[in-house]
């Protein structure tokens, strides 16, 4: 009788992993962009249509200080739990995209010099044999091999201030940890043959097919901004939108954040854009230069779907740039109690704003996030925790994967779509 009891145990374990389906691979002529939740800050991973890839930041922020300074608030759990770093849990997602024999990373992007963003140097952080501490990016890069590297002022980073003597930590650059970036970096370049770049502002050379490229001529990376600079639509040619003076004018403080790059992937009528934590908002703290959203809105034009600047803050995604992009899809690479700003809520949310009603997606979303802002945004949204996946099909339509961040394999919670890219 034991035994029978064992053995319908196991056929109703057996069937329940069946039932937990896993993310189909990624096929030639897929555009797959997976927004990774390790709750430690933002990453994103694109397979792109011929399988060049491209990975947009690798963050580890410091979670201890982050909860000392910001009491009440909390940073959450590491995904998928504790036994992994931001930088680990990274690796383990690529290769369960990629597989172990094919780990490498055609072009890595870091928008800006936040933690949140490329890892942040701690006590607790590990130490390549390579030199270097391990930390988001440079943990992710110790172990998958990047090809190329791009940043938005490499080599001088001398805008607006030197950072490589920025001892302050002006700006939330970390002196420790960018210091620590540069010896990665000068690692990876001359012992692993690793190309570093300057992003290219207004290029669309710059991030390119690399295994195919003839069979996709309707695919394209463009270089919207970086720093102060916005492409202008024609050429390679920009217009500042602040002066070093208007952005050193607080005491000499200034924002990396507002540093950020942004850029728009095209493929075929399917348009999608990231641009790091560039800022919208202009009110009796800031001032009219701080809205980069408004003149870069019609640069980058109407959208399939995009990833919110600022992960949702209030101090982004203003009604204009809502309304001129007006996206379908929206992700948010959350990870903050305070994700979303309330207004920013009820921006996304509002039937007025755009031509469209918006599909929500959040990496994370806390439920005392509603305590403060109402219940009603969490009723309105379509995931409050997950990997995001968009992928797109040849056709031009796209369906978004919601994938549990708690497991360690790509297990689907639930998939939306087919979508149509206008």
């Amino acid at each position: 009788m034991r035994k029978s009891i064992l053995f319908l145990f196991a056929i109703v374990c057996a069937a329940f992993m069946a039932a937990q389906e896993q993310l189909p691979k990624w096929e030639k002529g897929y555009l797959d962009i997976h927004h990774i939740n390790t709750g430690r800050g933002s990453c994103a991973f694109l397979i792109l249509p011929d399988g060049t890839n491209m990975m947009i930041d690798a963050g580890d922020f410091d979670n201890e200080a982050f909860d000392a300074k910001y009491a009440p608030m909390f940073a959450p759990q590491v995904f998928p739990n504790s036994s992994y770093t931001a930088g680990s849990s990274i690796i383990n997602y690529l290769t369960n995209v990629l597989g172990r024999d094919k780990l490498s990373i055609d072009y890595f992007m870091l928008t800006h010099f936040h933690s949140d963003h490329y890892g942040s140097v701690r006590s607790v952080s590990g130490t390549s044999e390579n030199g270097y501490r391990l930390t988001g990016l440079t943990e992710v890069g110790d172990v998958i091999p990047i090809k190329t590297y791009v940043d938005r002022d490499y080599p001088d980073y001398n805008f607006p201030v030197d950072l490589r003597t920025n001892t302050s930590g002006n700006g939330g650059v970390e002196p420790a940890t960018f210091q620590n970036l540069l010896k990665f970096l000068e690692f990876q370049k001359n012992k692993n043959g690793m190309k570093v770049e300057k992003f290219d502002i207004g290029s669309n050379k710059q991030f390119v097919l690399k295994k195919d490229p003839k069979s996709y001529p309707g695919f394209e990376i463009r270089n919207i901004k970086a720093n102060n600079l916005l492409w202008t639509g024609k050429g390679k040619n920009t217009t500042a939108l602040f002066s070093k003076e208007e952005l050193l004018a607080k005491n000499g403080k200034f924002n990396d954040n507002q540093m950020s790059t942004a850029i728009v992937v095209k493929y075929g009528k399917f348009k999608y854009y990231a641009g790091g934590d560039n800022s919208g908002l202009v009110d009796q703290d800031h001032a009219e230069w701080y809205d980069i959203e408004t003149p870069m809105a019609p640069l980058v034009g109407k959208v399939s779907a995009m990833s919110l600047n600022h992960h949702s803050n209030r101090d982004a995604t203003n009604r204009n740039f809502l309304d001129v992009l007006d996206p379908k899809v929206v992700v948010a690479q959350s990870w903050s109690p305070d994700h979303p700003g309330p207004e920013v809520g009820q921006r996304l949310l509002s039937g007025n704003v755009g031509t469209q009603r918006r599909d929500v997606f959040m990496t994370y979303y806390h439920e005392q996030t509603g305590i403060g802002i109402g219940p009603w945004f969490s009723r309105g949204i379509k995931a409050k925790e997950g990997h995001i996946v968009i992928r797109v099909y040849p056709d031009g339509k796209y369906a978004v994967y919601v994938l549990d961040a708690r497991k360690s394999n790509l297990t689907i919670v639930k998939k939306f779509g087919p979508y149509v890219s206008e």
